[in-house]
């Protein structure tokens, strides 16, 4: 049998249907919707192929693309991701609270700490490690609140720049994730729908979500978003790991060993992904955000910098971020009729970055949060993560500027050549440094494998239309794509390069974000007034 014969038709709820191929494919990758697969495999395969064999051009392309997205259309990100947080707020203090994902006696699939070590552990998890301290360094140095206050690279500043570094990665970015697995999750488990980004716009859209040509194109935006910021994180991971390996065992990797390193991760993940969610994302997310405490505790209590000083930071960061997020969402360098690049390159790039994790984020989560009331989901989802981002970050951050400020190792020297050489470098100048770099080092290898795993999951999840369990061959060729994706353009064009493939790819998806925040709102309306 070839693939030109139809064997089977593979039905979304309520009647609708797709049209799935026969032969190799479907015996291979199970059922799948032709009509996604391809068209979204052609499009990657052009530009990677273009990629590889014009990398000059493409990178010239892409940062062409980004710089005309940040500097021309930074101030409509900060407005549209400001009233995305904004919105959840009011969700979580509405009256439709108490609506639940699911029928009213279902109950939810995992324990509240495994549901959040998995929502950290799916895609952010690198990049909390990558950045920890890199980015306080940086902004501490270089960030335009801290020079404009004249205390860049001193003791003052050091508050400041934790405080700039918890707004990149705090609740703003959670807030993104949350509307669009609430948009996703509501109607999949309240109405049947299958778990597609298309059926976040069941609210507009109703039945039609996942068969006009709108929910078709926000699928398509949404696996290529996935592979684009998946990419990037996994590009992080590969060159923190490289860096790892040079300063434990003083193995020199280049092209060939950094691939080596993501085929791996690759054998790791095959592993994770054959024990499904309910084991492999699970148990490696809670060991994982198990050793990182660990790591934190150790910094807090050996390392260079006092305690006392790390708690009373982490305690002033919770008045200075809750107190001032607002006015530090919408800050647009106006003080200056040319705006910074400081603000492009990192609020406006996180933004940007979170927007393409907003499929796959929002898809994961949308998986794992069955039987969670809206104000739960909001608390578990937003300002839970934000309580331990700002721990860790003030403890990172803190030692990262006291080390500094007293001239005890050369951080900020090393972090502006290579921005993953941060963290090996304060926990080597620490009692025992070699066996805590041993345990990140481990630990960046294990949210590889998470980020792999589940944003595969979700990719293969979007074109097996919305299989909560598609197969693992379909998972395993999503992990690749993503993989060799972010091996490639890490090797021809380093961090700019998958910066910029990130933003590129993620910036269409921000009007599917937007909508996602009306389906919402239409949905609850239209399920309370039953309830009522």
């Amino acid at each position: 049998m070839n693939d030109t014969v139809i064997s089977k038709v593979g039905s979304y709820p309520h009647g609708t249907t797709v049209p799935l191929r026969g032969g190799i494919t479907t015996r291979l990758f199970g059922e799948y919707d032709r009509t996604l697969f391809w068209p979204v495999l052609a499009i990657y395969t052009s530009l990677m192929v273009y990629a590889f064999l014009f990398p000059e051009a493409m990178g010239n392309t892409l940062s062409s693309i980004r710089d005309f997205l940040i500097f021309n259309f930074g101030w409509s990100f900060l407005l549209g991701v400001g009233a995305t947080l904004i919105f959840c707020l009011y969700l979580f203090i509405s009256p439709y609270g108490d609506l639940k994902l699911g029928a009213a006696d279902t109950v939810p699939e995992f324990s509240f700490s495994s549901w959040v070590a998995m929502m950290f552990s799916c895609g952010l998890g690198i990049g909390f490690v990558f950045f920890s301290v890199a980015e306080p360094l940086t902004h501490l140095y270089e960030s335009s609140h801290v020079i404009d206050m004249g205390q860049a690279g001193q003791t003052a500043g050091i508050a400041k720049a934790v405080q700039i570094t918890l707004l990149d990665w705090g609740m703003h970015g959670w807030a993104l994730f949350a509307v669009a697995a609430w948009a996703i999750a509501f109607p999949a488990y309240k109405y049947g729908q299958p778990l597609t980004v298309a059926t976040g716009l069941y609210g507009i859209l109703g039945e039609r979500c996942n068969t006009s040509i709108w929910g078709r194109l926000a699928n398509g935006l949404g696996i290529i978003g996935t592979i684009g910021g998946n990419a990037t994180m996994i590009g992080l991971g590969v060159a923190s790991i490289s860096y790892g390996l040079n300063t434990l065992f003083g193995l020199e990797l280049g092209a060939v060993g950094q691939a080596l390193v993501m085929i791996v991760v690759i054998i790791a993940y095959v592993i994770s992904a054959a024990t499904g969610v309910e084991r492999g994302i699970k148990l490696l997310s809670q060991a994982n955000m198990i050793m990182a405490g660990i790591i934190l505790l150790a910094i807090l209590f050996f390392g260079h910098a006092p305690a006392q000083y790390l708690l009373n930071l982490a305690t002033q960061q919770v008045g200075d971020y809750f107190g001032q997020v607002l006015s530090l969402q919408f800050w647009s360098d106006a003080g200056n009729f040319e705006q910074r690049e400081w603000l492009g390159w990192w609020v406006v790039f996180y933004w940007l970055w979170y927007i393409s994790y907003i499929p796959f984020c929002g898809g994961f989560i949308a998986r794992i949060s069955k039987g969670r009331t809206l104000r739960e989901f909001i608390f578990g989802v937003i300002f839970v993560p934000m309580i331990l981002t700002i721990g860790w970050f003030s403890i990172w951050g803190g030692s990262a500027g006291y080390i500094e400020v007293n001239d005890i190792a050369p951080l900020w020297e090393s972090v502006q050549e290579k921005p993953e050489s941060g963290i090996y470098m304060l926990l080597g100048s620490m009692p025992g440094g070699w066996w805590l770099s041993l345990m990140v080092l481990f630990n960046i290898v294990v949210f590889a494998v998470t980020t792999s795993d589940s944003a595969s999951f979700f990719a293969a999840m979007q074109v097996s239309n919305g299989n909560e369990n598609p197969k693992v061959s379909m998972r395993l060729l999503w992990g690749v794509i993503i993989g060799f994706t972010g091996i490639m353009f890490q090797i021809f064009g380093g961090f700019s390069a998958i910066k910029s493939l990130a933003i590129v790819v993620g910036a269409p998806f921000f009007f599917v974000g937007i909508a996602y925040m009306y389906s919402v709102y239409r949905m609850l309306k239209l399920a309370k007034l039953k309830e009522d």
